[in-house]
This record gives C-alpha cells, structure tokens and sequence, in this order.
C-alpha cells in the first residue's frame, strides 16, 4: 500500500497538518520515507477482516517493558494475546474493532519506503504507538469526518512565512572586500548537492534545516540543526590549516552567506516540523542571488557553476569604504 483509499483521501482532506485528536486518538496524514519492519495484528470491523500495523520497535518495546521480553515464542500465548489488546485497546474501543487472533501472535509485516498513510497514534502507561490501518472498511473512515470537522476549530488562516534559502556561503576576509567590485567573481562553498536541489534554511530561534527540492513545488526535510555555525564547522576542513601565530584584523575570515531564494511555509507545518517530512511549499527562486553578511545584503548577482564548482559573479555592491570600516570595528569589538 503506496497510497490512500478513496476514503483515507477524503478524511485526509479535513485533517491539519499537525493532525486533529478524537479522544484518545491522534490521527495525522504523514509521510513514511523510510521502509520499516513492523507486525500486523489480524482484527475484524463490522465483519471485514483486517489489520492493524505497529512498528517492530513499538511493539517489542512494549512487550519488554510489560512482561520483560519480545520473544513470542517464549512467551504463553494467552499472555501475550492480553498484551496486544492492553496495547491496542485505545484503538479497538474507538472503532469497535476485535481481535481475531486470540493467540496474540502478530505476523510480520514491514512498510514500503514513501507511504503517505493515516497515522494513528496514542498512549498508554507512557509508551506512545503508531499505527496504520490495512484493509479497513471505506465507512470507518468517512464515519470520522463529521468528528474531524467538529473538532477542528473554523480560525482565521494565517498567512504563510516566508524563509530565506541559502545554496551556500562564500568566506572572505576584510581586506578581500574593500577590494570587490562589480564584474569579481567570488567561489562559492555549497551547502550540499546543489545540482540536486539542497539547500539550507534558517528557521525561527536560529534552528536551521537541511531540505532539498527534488520534487516541483515539494520540499523535504533532511536534517534540523541548532545553527548555521553547526552547518559552517562541518562544511570546512581546518585539520590542515592550523591557525598562525599572529592574525591580521584584515585578514580575519567572513561568512557570506549566498541567498537564492524564499520559501514559503504555513505555521502549521512550521509546527509540526520533522525530519523526514515531505511538505508542500511555494518556493520563489529567481535569477539573481543575494550574497548576505551577518543579515545585511552586501550585494548581489549571478550563480555560476561548472560541474561541482560554483562562483556568484556581482552584479551589484553596495558596501562603501565606510561600511568596511564599521565592519571591521564591529569585529574587533566582539
């Protein structure tokens, strides 16, 4: 299973992207891009025969903290079926669902690698469950429409929030840019595979996020880091440049960092941000980059690049003699 039914789609289409909470359930159209092993327990639902999915870790994990072990086989199969239910109960009471399997063996059963699936989460006794939903009847699904419309509150839609997106960053010392001029060219560092469509964005509270744009108009989540320094000490390679003695101010290092574009994100999705994520976004990327030092434009121009070297060639420069200066005194205050 790839994709939703029919009628997963249809509740989907109520759900927010964080997700809504009926009772004890939380239920969230999420993206599973990595293939996971799980177990699947056989239930029945208004006589159709189906299958509830958990994760292999979440069940084993479960099962050791209950009863002290995973191993199926070493466990009393009246046991183990208490377990499952115990485990499962929040589920079965909201649907009406059985268990029909009174052995309590699961079967294995592992996910396929970029699943857009209902979710459907709980806990119990501070352990947290995921689940999917294999084979269930359409009119279980259409039945929670009316509790998602009525549990989602009719607010005002905010507008999206527009994040700066960086292709990479360019390092420069003072002395290097009083000597800048329109027409220069400047080597740029690159974030990841730019050919590939990654970037880098900064976020709010400084967190910054690895993503990339292999799809039109879909944006993933690669990697979420405190700071952009975190993304820099990463990128460069010091071992074999030990620092001199002495340091000249005009010759200390600054980061320019080379903007390509904006991207625009809903606060839901900003909220519920993870790893892994697939989100729709409206990114804005036009032919001109903007070079950026400590959030102010120094200037702007062309992204150039030749197999895996990239330079942004200027076309414009707005930083005066005096702004060096200032620059220059800005560092030596810090």
């Amino acid at each position: 299973m790839s994709t939703m039914t029919p009628s997963e789609g249809e509740l989907a289409k109520y759900l927010p992207v964080e997700g809504v909470s009926l009772g004890a359930l939380h239920i969230v159209a999420q993206q599973w891009t990595v293939a996971q092993p799980g177990v699947a327990f056989a239930v029945t639902l208004e006589g159709t025969e189906c299958d509830i999915w958990l994760p292999q870790g979440d069940w084993q994990t479960w099962c050791e903290t209950m009863i002290g072990s995973s191993d199926s086989n070493a466990i009393d199969p009246q046991l183990l079926a208490g377990v499952a239910e115990w485990g499962l109960s929040p589920l079965l009471a909201a649907s009406d669902a059985v268990m029909a399997n009174p052995s309590g063996y699961p079967r294995d059963c592992s996910s396929f690698p970029q699943q857009l699936a209902l979710t459907f989460s709980w806990q119990i006794e501070q352990h947290r469950f995921r689940a999917l939903l294999f084979g269930w009847p359409p009119a279980y699904f259409l039945s929670l429409i009316p509790l998602v419309k009525t549990t989602v509150r009719s607010v005002h839609v905010l507008p999206p929030i527009a994040f700066a997106c960086y292709a990479g960053w360019c390092s420069l010392s003072l002395s290097e840019l009083r000597g800048l001029n329109m027409g220069d060219g400047v080597r740029m560092q690159p974030f990841g595979h730019l050919r590939a469509g990654e970037c880098i964005l900064l976020l709010s509270a400084g967190v910054a996020a690895r993503v990339s744009f292999a799809q039109e108009n879909n944006m993933q989540i690669s990697e979420l880091v405190q700071d952009v320094e975190s993304l820099l000490m990463e990128e460069r390679d010091d071992v074999d440049n030990p620092p001199p003695l002495a340091v000249s101010i005009d010759d200390l290092p600054q980061i320019l960092l080379v903007e390509v574009g904006q991207v625009d994100i809903s606060l839901g999705a900003l909220r519920a941000l993870r790893v892994g994520d697939l989100l729709p976004v409206a990114a804005q990327f036009g032919g001109e980059v903007k070079l950026r030092l400590n959030g102010r434009v120094l200037g702007a121009g062309e992204l150039v690049g030749c197999g895996d070297s990239f330079l942004v060639r200027i076309n414009r420069w707005y930083l005066s003699p005096a702004e060096v200066a200032q620059t220059q005194g800005d560092t030596v205050n810090t």
